[in-house]
């Protein structure tokens, strides 16, 4: 990879300091829990069901849950060069603390459609988190609130799975060569998110966890897509519930 040296040129607090300069900052508190959600139908499902307040300014795509004080949920896009900077403009405003709640390949026959995977670690394969932290093949999550959520798990009596995930910016060139190799090495499941959030919850010595459910696989090597398949979103739900109860206690 190419080096980098020097100090940030950029900083997300300069951000915020321009966008209050312009009125764009918000006019609310930030909250602190924001939980990532990157299933656009799934959301707005979710925000016909449950009371909640639209955040204003430059954060207009976080809704505050008006039953869960203190915890947002918010869909700003996908993939870690979009997220990653979100979340280090979140915890310039004040956000504490995180969970990425989304949708993950298969890579392991035992993972099926529809189960939940709590991530212990993600596989560095995109190239987002390198900006952050120095290059290695894994970066572990924060283990706090990863903690918290397998403990509401148990707690709810909801089976899960507890393994690495395989963190790529592509989603169309993933080769089964790759697949393969990582299969041998147990990774349960591929995304596009977790190592980048990772690195910047590191780097800013702040907590995140990351909790997927299974919506398609690679299992055998022939993509198998369930993303719209009933258990896919009746698990996304268990999640939610499950993020919600987790960000909550102590």
């Amino acid at each position: 990879m190419l080096p980098t040296f020097g100090d940030q040129q950029e900083h997300p607090s300069k951000s915020l300091k321009q966008r209050m300069e312009l009125a764009r900052l918000p006019t609310c508190k930030a909250p602190k829990t924001t939980i990532f959600c990157y299933q656009s139908k799934f959301l707005k499902k979710i925000l016909e069901l449950m009371p909640h307040q639209q955040c204003d300014g430059c954060f207009s795509k976080l809704y505050f849950l008006k039953n869960y004080p203190g915890i947002a949920i918010a869909n700003f896009g996908t993939g870690a060069p979009v997220v990653a900077p979100k979340m280090e403009e979140l915890i310039a405003w004040g956000v504490q603390e995180f969970i990425s709640m989304s949708a993950a390949g298969s890579l392991q026959k035992k993972a099926k459609i529809g189960d939940i995977v709590v991530c212990e670690k993600a596989i560095r394969g995109e190239s987002t988190s390198q900006n952050y932290l120095p290059p290695t093949k894994y970066i572990h999550a924060p283990r706090r609130m990863t903690n918290k959520l397998q403990a509401q798990l148990k707690k709810a009596n909801i089976p899960f799975l507890i393994g690495s995930t395989w963190t790529t910016d592509t989603f169309y060139q993933r080769t089964n060569d790759e697949i393969v190799h990582y299969q041998k090495e147990g990774v349960l499941t591929v995304e596009s998110e977790t190592a980048a959030l990772f690195a910047v919850a590191h780097f800013y010595q702040v907590d995140l966890s990351a909790i997927f459910t299974v919506s398609d696989s690679h299992s055998d090597l022939v993509w198998q897509p369930h993303t719209e398949d009933e258990s896919t979103e009746n698990s996304l739900r268990t999640i939610l519930g499950i993020a919600l109860a987790a960000s909550l206690a102590e």
